[in-house]
């Protein structure tokens, strides 16, 4: 194994981990987000359960609710992710490099992945925020980015697979390959060249 292909697999290795705690973490948000929901919902429901928040009306504890679920729903977005992440990162370093045409397709679905789910979580959290009328402030920049970057990558592992793949696959035939003005030629398509000619000459 080549030192820099040695820094791609350490590299891979550190990034799995590091999925695999943010989808933990993000697991740990959408429990505590939905332990606040049925709690928040239990106080607005049956206010004299719990202490009143802010005042009597109940719009505080009805705002904080919209909050939990926006919670939710990018705590679940984060875990999809994250996990696609993971198990891409594993799949990496199972291959052993990252150019293959399995991988350079996975990471391609990832960075499309990077795109449309925080999109889709972004939408839910509008539409959250506007019944609620709590905070929904989600930001797509460096989603949209990273994922464009993701996609573009992903071509670039493709074509090392490609490169790959020919020198894996080097003519087997080499008694009936030869040399003309220093490019390859196999005879194979030469004879099927000159066939055609005689054929259209007739």
């Amino acid at each position: 194994m080549s030192k820099n292909l040695k820094v791609v697999q350490t590299t891979s290795r550190v990034l799995e981990i590091i999925s695999k705690v943010l989808m933990i973490l993000c697991l740990v948000g959408a429990i505590a987000a939905t332990v606040g929901v049925v709690l928040l919902s239990l106080s607005y429901i049956f206010p004299k359960l719990v202490d009143k928040i802010e005042d009597g009306s109940g719009r505080r504890v009805f705002q904080l609710i919209g909050d939990c679920l926006v919670g939710v729903v990018v705590s679940i977005e984060g875990i999809i992710v994250s996990k696609a992440h993971k198990d891409y990162f594993a799949m990496e370093q199972k291959d052993g490099t990252p150019f293959t045409f399995e991988g350079a397709k996975a990471f391609r679905t990832l960075g499309i992945m990077n795109i449309v789910a925080p999109f889709i979580a972004m939408i839910v959290a509008a539409i959250i925020g506007a019944i609620f009328q709590c905070w929904n402030d989600i930001r797509l920049d460096i989603s949209f980015g990273l994922g464009i970057s993701m996609i573009l990558l992903s071509f670039v592992f493709a074509y090392g697979a490609e490169i790959e793949q020919g020198k894996e696959e080097p003519c087997k035939k080499e008694e009936c390959c030869c040399h003309q003005g220093g490019e390859h030629h196999c005879c194979h398509e030469n004879a099927e060249e000159s066939s055609t000619e005689v054929v259209e000459s007739k």
